[in-house]
């Protein structure tokens, strides 16, 4: 069987003591506590842009940041589960997390194949 070299750079996942073989990792920062433009053409030239705060603005303990990973192995992630996320090398992060969303893919003779999306919490 040939063989092609890469580089990993080594990033591992662990979410709620299971370790993951990830295929990609990806952060999303979602400000949750971004504020609105609510300027309109009633304001004169120069005048500052108006703005107020977002009405739905996630929990104190919502971040705003997202981890999502295509992943293989023998283990599903389902959906609302709390624990652990630690993720070493390119990418360091060790907080609680809960699964925003996860899917897998199942065939005959193969390792499920999954995607999910967790929701980091504050520290």
């Amino acid at each position: 069987m040939a063989s092609t070299p890469h580089d990993s750079t080594g990033t591992t996942l662990v979410f709620g003591g299971t370790t993951f073989t990830v295929t990609n990792v990806t952060l999303n920062y979602n400000d949750v506590r971004e504020r609105i433009d609510i300027s309109h053409l009633g304001q004169t030239t120069g005048e500052q842009i108006a703005s107020q705060d977002a009405p739905l603005v996630g929990t104190v303990d919502d971040t705003g940041v997202e981890i999502s990973f295509d992943y293989i192995g023998t283990t599903e992630l389902e959906g609302n589960t709390s624990g652990t996320l630690t993720v070493g090398g390119g990418l360091s992060l060790s907080r609680g997390a809960t699964v925003a969303s996860s899917n897998v893919t199942l065939a005959i003779n193969d390792v499920i194949r999954g995607s999910a999306t967790l929701r980091v919490a504050a520290s």
